[in-house]
């Protein structure tokens, strides 16, 4: 298979070791790191050959692993392993976005009216803690299939959630209104507080789930940490999954607050970051960010 031949290249842990530089803020040359492709641009899609749902899911994740290396791979590193997804069941948060969508693209790209439905404390209680499950039968299908379709070829590992986006205005602006919501932080700032915390609690509660299933995964390897690039540091211990209970603490968290490039610094940190802070602090280590002011996020 090419894409064990393409992880035997020495250049692999070579690069892996400068992406450990660059995270630990040694010198080191600066890595370059290309994601979010536009996949339905390129087509490969249309060269799919497998006719299963899950099957095609993993032909085309291996064929877009390929092509970058083989048009963009700049620092890419390719490990000599293939990840079976652990299904995981979410019940999410009790509110579900109501919406006017206009379908701008084949792969649903769109633009949303988003429905305000957050506009008294009653309606904060209508969020709810998540409750998080696994179907093991499933998952040891899939394993089964994975490891049976590429002996002796490449190992097969379960995974289960490597990195967590932890964006809770991406969603609550989807329950609340783009614009309701950015009026109500200056209009009705303590119901937004009050928000948050529900949402915090919700979340905190969601990860421990995680860590009391055994669904969190080391990611101190090639796995993408926020919009920052690859995982790989010295600063995390080095975990067997397989073996060894995995916390937050010991891998790396991120958060981010797209919406909040519109406000003020000072306003993103007192209904963002003062939240988000109680989730990146169970981490061992955070990245933050996706397009957010940078000029005053922290003060020492």
């Amino acid at each position: 298979m090419q894409k064990a031949e393409i992880a035997s290249m020495p250049v692999n842990e070579q690069r892996a070791n400068q992406w450990k530089k660059m995270n630990s803020l040694k010198p080191s040359k600066t890595m370059v790191w290309i994601d979010e492709v536009p996949w339905h641009e390129i087509g490969i899609k249309q060269q799919l050959e497998t006719e299963n749902d899950f099957c095609r899911e993993l032909e085309f994740d291996l064929r877009k692993k390929l092509y970058t290396w083989e048009n963009f791979q700049v620092d890419n590193v390719m490990e000599n392993v293939l990840y079976c997804p652990i299904v995981i069941n979410d019940t999410g948060y009790g509110i579900t976005m109501q919406d006017d969508v206009r379908q701008t693209s084949e792969e649903g790209i769109a633009s949303h009216s988003f429905e305000s439905q957050i506009q008294s404390e009653a309606d904060v209680d209508k969020i709810k803690d998540p409750v998080i499950s696994v179907d093991h039968e499933k998952t040891q299908w899939r394993y089964e299939f994975m490891a049976d379709t590429f002996a002796d070829i490449i190992p097969v590992k379960k995974v289960g959630i490597p990195m967590k986006w932890f964006a809770p205005w991406d969603w609550l602006v989807t329950i609340w209104g783009v614009q309701q919501a950015l009026m109500d932080i200056v209009m009705k700032p303590d119901l937004v507080k009050l928000a948050m915390n529900r949402v915090m609690d919700a979340s905190l509660s969601m990860l421990d789930q995680y860590e009391d299933l055994g669904l969190l995964n080391s990611n101190n390897h090639n796995t993408r940490i926020g919009s920052g690039g690859y995982g790989y540091t010295d600063e995390l211990p080095v975990k067997n999954p397989d073996a060894d209970v995995i916390k937050a603490s010991d891998t790396w968290g991120c958060s981010t607050a797209q919406i909040f490039v519109s406000v003020s610094p000072q306003m993103h940190e007192e209904f963002a970051l003062d939240y988000e802070c109680r989730w990146l602090e169970r981490f061992g280590l955070t990245y933050y960010g996706c397009c957010e002011p940078v000029d005053k996020i922290w003060d020492d």
